[in-house]
């Protein structure tokens, strides 16, 4: 893929998440993944667990009964202020999770970055994402991972299919597991755009090799991916 192409991506899914902000966090408001709440399970009073790609801040519901230290980072303004309002006695900071200089290193306990990297174009950024999660993790500490299972996902189905036929024909300019397309609305208005990769379970364990982590656990269920990770000693 084009860096030019890369970047669009990027600004698309940043732009696109300021527009859906608001319906985004409604649709966020259901009961959570049982998954979160499991890993939730184990974190301890008195940890310190950066949340990165928070969105509306939905994993506090599954943390709200510990004694934690918690931050949660995303690049879009408008998700940032919904968390706020919906948390405000919670840290939140903009940041995008392809530059973290601004946190401190070896610092977290846990990170949790959930439907995060299927936002990412290129396996280069993917990897420096996962990088730099490392690089805020204590000795010993765990990112958990959870990325889109998209071909198991019958909504998206014809959506890989136009893809792989638009880019034999020459009419895909992405690649054929980049996935484009519109936001509807509760009243099924369009209002923005959306992109993921269209990640296999083979493409996620070359990312977290290229990224020197070494997975701990991996599992799927009907539409997610799951991974805890750790990094090399």
């Amino acid at each position: 893929m084009k860096e030019s192409a890369a970047k669009e991506l990027l600004d698309l899914v940043r732009d696109g998440y300021n527009e859906i902000a608001v319906d985004f966090d409604a649709t966020r408001r259901k009961e959570l993944w049982p998954e979160m709440r499991r890993f939730a399970v184990a974190v301890k009073d008195g940890e310190k667990i950066l949340d990165a790609g928070c969105g509306n801040g939905r994993l506090l519901e599954a943390l709200k009964d510990k004694k934690i230290e918690y931050l949660g980072i995303d690049n879009s303004k408008n998700l940032l202020a919904l968390a706020r309002r919906n948390y405000p006695a919670q840290n939140f900071l903009e940041a995008d999770i392809l530059d973290l200089r601004a946190l401190p290193d070896g610092y977290f306990d846990q990170i949790f970055c959930l439907a995060v990297l299927s936002h990412l174009p290129t396996r280069a950024r993917r990897v420096e994402a996962l990088r730099q999660l490392a690089l805020k993790l204590k000795p010993g500490g765990e990112i958990i991972i959870s990325v889109w299972n998209l071909k198991n996902n019958p909504r998206y189905r014809p959506l890989i299919f136009k893809n792989i036929l638009f880019k034999i024909l020459g009419k895909h300019k992405f690649g054929w597991r980049d996935l484009v397309f519109t936001w509807k609305d509760s009243r099924g208005k369009e209002i923005g755009q959306r992109y993921y990769y269209v990640f296999s379970p083979r493409e996620l364990k070359k990312t977290v090799i290229g990224a020197d982590l070494k997975i701990k656990e991996f599992f799927k269920n009907k539409f997610n991916y799951w991974l805890v990770l750790r990094r090399e000693e």
